[in-house]
C-alpha cells in the first residue's frame, strides 16, 4: 500500500473541526527538558560508535554550539536532549530540518505569497534560519536571483528528503524523538519514549523506535515512537510497504526469530509500530523487524487493530499534534491478572516458541499545538473471532478503553514518567476522553473509535 503524497504546501490543523474533550495545559509541552542534563559528545560517541563525520556527531556538535544554547553551556563539549531539540526548532545553519522545521517553512512562504505574488525575498523572513533555507533553495533549486517562489522551496525540500542536498539533511520528527531519547537516557533524564521501572528484558533503541524484548517470549514487551502530523504530511510517495520484507533483528543474532517461524501457524506477523506510520523507507523497513512483531489472529491484526493504528494516525494529522505511542503484549487469565509463563499459549513453525499475548495494548500521549496533552489507552483482546465489521468494532474497541494506570499496574513500569505529577496523575486514570469530528468523513478511522457525540460532544481544546 502506497501512504499519502507529500503536502507542498503547510496543512494547518483543522482546529474549527476536531476538539479532544479532557486535556490538560502543560506549559514548555509534554515535557520540559533540562538544559543541564548533558553528556559529553565524546563519552556518546565512543557509547554508541558515531565517528567523526557521521550524521551524528555533526548534529551534536551543530546543537552545542548553536545560538539557541545557553550561552554558559555554548561550545562547551557537552551535550543534552533540550539543546538538541532547541537548535532542531530553530536551526540557524539549516544543516539539519526536521518535518516540523520543513511545515514551519513552508507555512511561513505561504504567509508571504498573498496579493497574486509569485515570489517573496530570501531574506524576507521572521527568521534567520528560513532566511537560510530560503537563500539554498533559491541558489540550489533555482534561479538564483534572490527571490524564492513555493515551486523552488518544493524543489529544494524534494531534493533535501532524497538525500541530494549537501549541507542540509532530512531529520524526520520520528527520528529526532529516539535520537533524543538516546541522550537522555544517558544523561538519566526522564523521557516519553523510555518507561522508568525494573520492567526486565532486553531493551534495544532503533532509528525510528525503541523497543524492549520479553524474556523468553520472542516477542516485544513494548515498542514506542513518536508519530506526529509533521512526519504524516511530508513522507515521501515513494515510502511503499510492498518493498519491505519481515527481517530477524541483527541485534538478537541467532537468537533472533526468523519469517519462516510465523509460516502455517495460523496468525499473522501483527506489528506493533505500525508500517504505514513510517516517515522514511528506512523506518518502514524498520519496522519490518521482527522484533516489532507479535503472533495476531487474522481478524484482530487485519481489521480492527488496523482501524485502532489508522485512528489514531488520523487523529495525530487532524489535530496538527504528535503523539508519544508505546504499543505491547499482555498475558492475562480471565480475571485479567498475568498469566504466569507455563500457561501461556505459544506458536512456531519451528523449533523456536514464540509467546501468543492474549492481548495488546497501546497508549498515546497526544500534544496538541497549543501545548494541551490529552491521553488514550486500550487493551484489546487478541481473539480468533475479532470484530470485521465498522458496526461491530466501533464498541469492541469502546470496550477495550482503559487507563494508562491500568497499564502500568500490569507492566510494573511509571509510564510517560516526564511529566509533572499533577498532569500524570489528571491524564492516567482517565479511561473516556473522547475526540468529536465536525466533519467525520475527512478521518474515518478516527471518527469510529472516537464516536460522535455524547456528553463531551462540546469539550474544547
Amino acid at each position: 500500500m502506497q501512504l499519502r503524497p507529500p503536502r507542498t504546501s503547510f496543512v494547518p490543523p483543522r482546529e474549527v473541526s476536531v476538539k479532544v474533550g479532557n486535556t490538560v495545559p502543560a506549559p514548555g509541552g509534554s515535557w520540559a527538558r533540562a538544559a543541564e542534563k548533558e553528556v559529553p559528545i565524546a563519552e556518546l560517541q565512543r557509547k554508541f560508535g558515531w565517528a567523526e563525520g557521521s550524521w551524528q556527531a555533526d548534529l551534536l556538535r551543530a546543537a552545542d554550539g548553536a545560538a539557541t544554547s545557553p550561552g554558559e553551556r555554548r561550545g562547551n563539549g557537552g551535550v543534552s536532549a533540550a539543546e538538541v531539540e532547541r537548535y532542531l526548532a530553530e536551526p540557524d545553519d539549516a544543516r539539519f530540518l526536521t518535518s516540523a522545521a520543513i511545515q514551519g517553512q513552508r507555512a511561513a512562504l505561504d504567509e508571504r505569497l498573498g496579493g497574486g505574488r509569485q515570489a517573496v525575498a530570501v531574506d524576507g523572513f521572521d527568521s534567520a534560519w528560513q532566511n537560510t533555507v530560503a537563500h539554498r533553495a533559491d541558489t540550489l533549486a533555482g534561479n538564483g536571483d534572490g527571490q524564492v517562489s513555493r515551486t523552488e522551496l518544493n524543489a529544494f525540500l524534494t531534493d533535501v528528503k532524497d538525500g541530494r542536498v549537501d549541507g542540509t539533511a532530512w531529520m524526520p520528527d520520528q527520528r529526532e524523538a529516539v535520537f533524543a531519547s538516546r541522550i537522555a537516557e544517558s544523561a538519566g533524564e526522564a523521557d516519553p519514549l523510555r518507561p522508568l521501572g525494573e520492567g526486565g528484558g532486553l531493551s534495544m533503541v532503533k532509528e525510528y523506535m525503541r523497543t524492549t524484548m520479553g524474556d523468553g517470549t520472542n516477542v516485544p514487551t513494548f515498542v514506542s515512537y513518536l508519530l506526529s502530523a509533521a512526519d504524516i504530511q511530508e513522507t515521501p510517495a515513494a515510502v511503499n510497504r510492498s518493498n519491505s520484507r519481515f527481517q530477524p533483528d541483527p541485534e538478537l543474532g541467532r537468537d533472533a526469530v526468523v519469517d519462516s517461524d510465523y509460516t502455517n501457524t495460523g496468525y499473522d506477523r501483527g506489528h506493533m509500530k505500525p508500517a504505514d506510520d513510517s516517515p522514511t523507507q528506512e523506518a518502514m523497513d524498520e519496522s519490518h523487524l521482527l522484533s516489532n512483531v507479535a503472533p495476531q489472529h487474522p481478524d484482530m491484526n487485519r481489521q480492527t487493530w488496523r482501524t485502532l493504528e489508522a485512528a489514531i494516525n488520523d487523529l495525530v494529522e487532524s489535530t496538527g499534534g504528535k503523539a508519544s505511542i508505546l504499543t505491547g503484549n499482555l498475558y492475562l487469565d480471565a480475571q485479567g491478572k498475568p498469566l504466569p509463563p507455563e500457561a501461556r499459549s505459544t506458536t512456531g513453525a519451528n523449533a523456536r516458541r514464540i509467546d501468543v499475548p492474549t492481548h495488546q495494548f497501546k497508549t498515546v500521549l497526544l500534544e496538541l499545538p497549543n501545548g494541551n496533552l490529552s491521553m488514550f489507552a486500550y487493551v484489546v483482546p487478541n481473539i480468533p473471532n475479532a470484530p470485521t465489521k465498522k458496526s461491530d468494532i466501533t464498541p469492541f474497541l469502546e470496550a477495550s478503553r482503559t487507563s494508562v494506570d491500568r497499564i502500568e499496574e500490569l507492566l510494573g513500569q511509571d509510564l510517560y514518567a516526564q511529566l509533572p505529577p499533577d498532569v500524570q496523575e489528571t491524564l492516567e486514570k482517565d479511561t473516556s476522553a473522547r475526540v468529536r469530528f465536525r466533519d467525520a468523513s475527512l478521518y474515518e478511522a478516527a471518527s469510529l473509535v472516537w464516536p460522535q457525540g455524547g456528553p463531551r460532544d462540546n469539550d474544547a481544546w
